[in-house]
């Protein structure tokens, strides 16, 4: 009996020993069966960290490139600044001078248009005596046309006058060669009475 204790105690142990190897072999198949899921896990997480590490790659070259972009944008905006900052100075300096000249213009217009307005006024007033200067001319004209028909008749008349004189001196003359004709034989007469 003995031996068949052993044995069954060998048995007992040889199927616990089996047994325990199938558990084993069943917790090395559930190990390899969860590390092979868990490698497949991985593994899927491995693409997926690479697909993310190859966009990543990419964002950071495309952020790199608008990176490089952006600073040549803000060198290009700087030179614009600095140009313009230089433009505004000069304008600042244009626009002052403009504001000196056109006070200065502003002073001229106002000079030149009371110079305006007294030119006005003196041509008004000239203009005035002008008219009253052209009304004095056309009077004297009229005076002076008038005093030339007078004198005309005048001259008429003294011509009349002169000729009636004339003929009158023409007579007298005669007269007084008749005169001086009776006076002579008068005092011839008187000469042969003596």
């Amino acid at each position: 009996m003995h031996t068949r204790i052993v044995s069954s105690r060998n048995r007992i142990r040889a199927s616990a020993g089996v047994g325990l190897l199938i558990v084993l072999s069943c917790g090395l198949c559930g190990l390899v069966a969860y590390q092979w899921y868990r490698d497949a896990d991985l593994r899927m997480q491995i693409a997926d960290r690479n697909k993310q590490i190859h966009q990543l790659n990419e964002q950071k070259h495309e952020v790199e490139t608008t990176g490089k972009r952006v600073e040549e944008e803000l060198k290009r905006v700087e030179q614009l600044k600095e140009r313009l900052t230089e433009q505004d100075r000069t304008n600042k300096v244009e626009l002052s001078r403009t504001k000196r000249d056109l006070s200065e213009m502003t002073l001229k217009w106002e000079r030149a248009t009371k110079q305006g307005d007294a030119y006005k006024v003196a041509y008004d007033k000239m203009s005035t005596d002008i008219k009253a200067q052209n009304e004095s001319i056309k009077k004297l004209n009229e005076a002076y046309l008038n005093a030339v028909n007078v004198n005309k008749d005048t001259v008429e008349k003294y011509k009349k006058l002169a000729g009636d004189c004339e003929e009158l001196n023409q007579r007298y003359n005669k007269l007084f060669e008749q005169a001086e004709k009776l006076q002579e034989a008068l005092k011839t007469q008187g000469s042969d009475k003596k």
